[in-house]
């Protein structure tokens, strides 16, 4: 009878243990699980801003013209409403919808002066948030992207993280390319990790890489 309660107590314990183990570690795999959910959107999303691009480039001659080509002063503003007609916006508000902000990878805020700060937006029909911003250092290297375009790929919903549902992508004259496009693997995979901001998640995801 003792070796009996004995072997009950056991099995009992060993039972118990393995839930606990199973509650710890849920939390991690379903959040695995919706970060891979969220990179497979963005492989789709990517895809569709590429043929997007694609018909911007053919119809108007360029992504981004010159001032001599658009006939006036450009501005993200002229830009965003360039891109309205091919990129299946819900309307043409431009807004900000982050009151809080939103953060990079490693939880620091992405601060006014920085360069991917993005405070105006428009809302494709899907939900997805589409930004463009000029890059200030353009004019200095004429391999410098000339825009900035930010793809928050789930709206206004969180995390609204750089490299967790929120993407850069690099606008040249007549091409797009993911922000981190040539840079090394293993320099893509260090920023897009819970030590850095998360920018070159944009590429690395593309690559294959995993969260």
């Amino acid at each position: 009878m003792k070796n009996f309660s004995f072997s009950t107590f056991n099995v009992f314990s060993i039972l118990v243990i393995i839930i606990l183990i199973v509650l710890i570690l849920l939390p991690f795999n379903l959040i695995n699980m919706e970060q891979a959910e969220r990179i497979a959107k963005w492989k789709s999303v990517y895809e569709e801003l590429k043929y997007s691009f694609e018909l911007v480039n053919l119809h108007e001659g360029s992504i981004i013209p010159t001032p001599e080509e658009a006939g006036k002063i450009i501005t993200d503003e002229y830009i965003m409403t360039r891109f309205i007609p091919y990129f299946n916006f819900k309307d043409d508000n431009i807004f900000n919808p982050y009151k809080h902000g939103y953060r990079k990878m490693n939880g620091s805020p992405v601060i006014k002066t920085s360069q991917f700060y993005f405070n105006r937006f428009l809302m494709r029909k899907d939900g997805v948030l589409i930004g463009v911003k000029e890059n200030p250092k353009a004019g200095l290297n004429e391999n410098q992207p000339l825009y900035y375009m930010f793809v928050d790929i789930n709206g206004i919903k969180k995390p609204n993280r750089i490299g967790q549902d929120i993407f850069v992508i690099n606008i040249f004259k007549t091409q797009i390319k993911a922000l981190g496009d040539g840079k090394k693997q293993r320099v893509l995979k260090t920023n897009c990790s819970p030590i850095g901001n998360g920018l070159y998640c944009s590429e690395y995801y593309l690559r294959g890489g995993r969260f």
